[in-house]
């Protein structure tokens, strides 16, 4: 699906998902409750970033490669816009990313798929990432047409 479409579809179910929260408890209370959540996100975004930031500076002065701390700081930031932009579902999306756990699974997702395709080199100058070569089965060989 292009951008614009699920950019579209998310801000009609935010929407609809806004009119029925608003409906059952009332349009202050739903303009209320999207302002908390707002603030109280805000301030755990805060709070996680400024958390993952030292981990990461603790990793590079030890002279180790922070790609846990990268990927929760990814998560965070991802958490951030989700909690930035109005309505339920993004919340409870941006809430989720805050979780340690939920960052930590992401991370053993986004591990698996990089280290499929990049390696690590051990070097005198510490760890490096290469692009590993394709298997020689994923090489297509097309003659030119003339």
């Amino acid at each position: 699906m292009p951008f614009f479409a699920v950019f579209a579809l998310v801000a009609l179910i935010e929407m609809a998902t806004f009119f029925w929260v608003e409906s059952r408890i009332g349009l202050g209370w739903a303009l209320g409750l999207a302002l908390l959540t707002a603030i109280i996100g805000s301030m755990l975004v805060r709070r996680a970033g400024i958390a993952v930031i030292a981990a990461i500076r603790t990793k590079w002065s030890e002279g180790r490669l922070p790609g846990r701390e990268l990927t929760h700081g990814a998560a965070i930031l991802v958490s951030g816009a989700f909690l930035i932009s109005p309505g339920f579902i993004t919340d409870t999306l941006g809430f989720l990313l805050l979780v340690p756990n939920v960052r930590d699974m992401i991370h053993g997702l986004v591990s698996r798929r990089i280290s499929s395709r990049v390696g690590i080199t051990l070097g005198s100058q510490g760890a490096r990432y290469v692009r590993q070569p394709p298997d020689e089965g994923d090489i297509i060989d097309i003659d030119p047409i003339e």
